[in-house]
């Protein structure tokens, strides 16, 4: 029966293709509240017409879809994804334009595609193959897809609170997943803890010429010392008690990534690097990806930045930062003493406009659920997962690790470039990630 199944995939795959196009060519940027409630409806046709039972839930901001189908199995899949997109700017980088689906050498160029509007539509068309080629599903299914995890899913936890029972299922697909520089499928078992923070500082009423900053204070220059103070050379985080709570790899996290191809050659070649960060190769390279904090500045803003000269002393400055946390670290409690560093530094003019951020979550590496996606893709794609520990990404998947074991499987590949310009996604993969969603259903459906 899986091999109809299969061959419905394959006989879909235009109009799966076609699918996706519309969907992408919606600009559902949750950062511009752009496109949301169309895109929304037009995600609960493409669930009704397989089958699923769907609900519109409201939240502060952009609507919560959900989708049930129970079908009376033992088990139940449920599919976390997200129908926001990232903004398309610049868009003078675009080759074509992003919310104006195009395929090129055998590749569909739109915004979103890769990151997250492919892999849900893989998950759909995968249940209407079962649903057209007349085969029952072994699995109940849920679905869940919110329209802001572009912008850290702020509506999200409360959704969550109020329907802590729906997330409850064997198994969940969490929304990304690519393959390797050497096209090896992989898996993500986890992802970082994030707190985002914008920093904001005004030394002098106006801006000023610049003949007086012998005598006035800059901005830019106070915010880029209070920066500095944050992290040494060796990328070492100075906030006092920053890595009170990180906890060490164990013993069977050690051996489980020492096993996992880092790719570390392509991954340099790729960046145009010669070394990584601290010289880190090898274990300090893994253990620094997988299980350290860290810190990147997103964004600087001040004084003139167009074309030419202009001799000015602004008034102000501001920066977007972003600290990446790994389990047991909580935003609430780095964001108190991020405050204290820059107090006992001196800095207390640098204001903390804002911030927002979650905590991190991972499945365990030794869960059955994992074994069973293993499985799905062993037999579509013809190798062994890459199964990595977690992600040095973040998403909400904090709140769903109490109620399903997720793993995070999807169309993408080192070329789909997500939250860049030219986002892409392989046809053919995309059709294998189908045929794997329908593999997973299956053998689910026997444990």
């Amino acid at each position: 029966m899986l091999d109809s199944v299969l061959k419905k995939i394959d006989e879909n795959a235009n109009r799966a293709i076609d699918a996706v196009k519309e969907i992408c060519s919606i600009p559902s940027v949750a950062a511009k509240k752009q496109g949301i409630d169309e895109t929304a409806n037009l995600l609960m046709k493409m669930l009704e017409a397989v089958g699923i039972e769907t609900q519109l839930h409201p939240t502060a901001g952009s609507p919560v879809v959900t989708g049930y189908l129970d079908v009376g199995a033992k088990r139940t899949l449920l599919f976390y994804d997200h129908y926001d997109v990232q903004p398309a700017e610049p868009l003078e980088l675009w080759d074509s334009p992003p919310f104006e689906p195009e395929i090129r050498n055998g590749r569909l160029y739109a915004r979103g595609v890769a990151d997250n509007k492919g892999d849900t539509l893989s998950r759909i068309w995968a249940l209407r193959a079962y649903k057209e080629a007349g085969v029952k599903l072994p699995v109940n299914i849920k679905f869940v897809v919110e329209g802001e995890e572009e912008i850290s899913s702020p509506n999200l936890p409360d959704f969550t609170k109020k329907h802590a029972n729906f997330l409850k299922a064997d198994g969940g697909i969490w929304e990304f997943g690519s393959a390797g520089f050497d096209g090896t499928q992989e898996a993500w078992l986890g992802l970082k803890g994030i707190l985002y923070v914008q920093f904001e500082v005004q030394r002098i009423s106006h801006n000023a010429h610049s003949s007086n900053s012998s005598i006035l204070p800059s901005a830019p220059f106070r915010l880029v010392w209070a920066l500095s103070s944050l992290k040494d050379e060796k990328e070492r985080i100075q906030i006092k008690g920053f890595y009170d709570d990180v906890v060490p790899m164990t013993k069977k996290e050690r051996e489980f990534v020492a096993k996992i191809d880092f790719e570390e050659n392509a991954r340099r070649k790729f960046w145009k690097i010669d070394k990584f960060v601290n010289n880190y190769e090898g274990e300090d390279l893994r253990e620094a990806y997988y299980y350290l904090p860290h810190l990147s500045i997103d964004g600087l803003t001040s004084g003139y930045q167009e074309e030419g000269s202009m001799t000015v002393l602004p008034a102000k400055a501001s920066a977007k930062i972003d600290f990446r946390l790994v389990e047991n670290q909580h935003p609430e409690d780095i964001v108190k003493k991020l405050r204290n560093h820059l107090d006992a530094k001196g800095f207390s003019d640098v204001k903390i406009a804002w911030y927002d951020g979650y905590p991190a979550a991972k499945t365990p590496i030794d869960h059955p659920f994992v074994k069973i996606v293993e499985r799905a893709n062993q037999k579509v794609y013809g190798h062994a997962l890459r199964v990595h520990p977690t992600t040095p990404g973040s998403g909400p998947l904090y709140l769903f690790k109490d109620h399903v074991p997720m793993v995070s499987i999807g169309i993408g590949d080192s070329e789909s470039r997500g939250h860049s310009p030219n986002e892409s996604a392989a046809v053919d993969n995309f059709v294998k990630a189908m045929k794997r969603i329908a593999v997973v259903i299956d053998e689910m459906g026997k444990w």
